[in-house]
């Protein structure tokens, strides 16, 4: 989907929080965001979305699932917690991997403003999810080749994969060519990736839910990045209590729904405490492609 100017985007109004990169290199500073008031402008953004009704019936748009994250509000905080880790590391040309619906693109937006150039691409047309795409002025792509993407080398400085690699055809052959378009000394997020030793993911397969095909730990994930160039600044895990309840009946997900705010406080505690974190449902890591000698 072609850019569009600010002045076209649905006139919600952003939180006004700063972002901070203190010198080339330097790690950056933690901002605390206003949950609140972004699920609320998501909310607006997802009402009019819905109005305009151009999702149903489109091949390949998985109405249901953006629903969920948007309209519950234990996944969609999830996602907000998750956009807080990958905030901090946004700057320049962004990629967001697998971006079909674009809200975390819209997050950044309402975030950083018009600081940042923001791309996207996914198997899928942009049409359904117009409204979110134009507010966040992504230029979306729609990919014909399951791995392969048209873009030039290293042409973004950071690449976001949220909740993506575990679903891409080849995963070892994908990081090549995420590494390809990534610039030197350019940073690749990952987060959401499913846990092998998650015991959310064996609860989901026993009840013959929808469970993850591809599962990976710390160590496994790290050799394939390697393997395709990059360095592993920093990685861990996330979310050791349930946060979505899918495949669950309605009212227990509405019930469970009332939880989110005790449950975020808890899962923050937990993600830091030895041993259960190593049961978490998803894994995060940060890689970097080396800088040019």
């Amino acid at each position: 989907m072609a850019d569009h100017p600010a002045s076209t985007r649905p006139s919600l109004t952003r939180p006004s929080q700063s972002f901070q990169r203190e010198g080339q290199g330097a790690a950056p500073v933690p901002v605390r965001w206003d949950h609140d008031a972004e699920i609320q402008q998501i909310r607006a953004l997802w009402d009019r979305q819905k109005r305009e009704d151009t999702i149903s019936g489109v091949l390949g748009t998985d109405f249901a699932y953006t629903a969920a994250h948007i309209e519950q509000d234990i996944p969609l905080r999830r996602r907000l917690r998750v956009l807080d880790q990958i905030t901090p590391h946004l700057h320049g040309r962004v990629f967001e991997w697998g971006c079909q619906h674009a809200i975390d693109s819209c997050v950044y937006r309402l975030r950083l403003g018009d600081a940042l150039e923001l791309h996207g691409a996914d198997l899928y047309p942009p049409g359904p999810f117009h409204v979110l795409h134009r507010f966040s002025a992504l230029q979306y792509r729609q990919l014909e080749h399951p791995v392969f993407m048209p873009y030039p080398d290293g042409f973004f400085d950071v690449i976001t994969s949220n909740g993506v690699l575990e679903h891409v055809a080849d995963d070892a052959t994908s990081l090549h060519e995420v590494a390809r378009i990534l610039r030197p000394g350019g940073t690749f997020v990952i987060t959401c990736l499913p846990h092998r030793f998650s015991y959310t993911e064996a609860l989901q397969r026993t009840l013959r839910h929808n469970a993850h095909d591809r599962l990976y730990t710390i160590a496994t994930t790290t050799t394939i990045l390697r393997a395709a160039g990059f360095q592993v600044l920093d990685a861990g895990f996330a979310f050791v209590l349930p946060t979505m309840l899918y495949g669950f009946p309605r009212w227990l997900q509405t019930a469970f729904n009332r939880l989110d705010r005790p449950l975020y406080r808890l899962n923050a505690l937990l993600e830091r405490a030895w041993p259960l974190k190593l049961l978490a449902s998803n894994l995060w890591l940060v890689a970097r492609k080396p800088p040019l000698a």
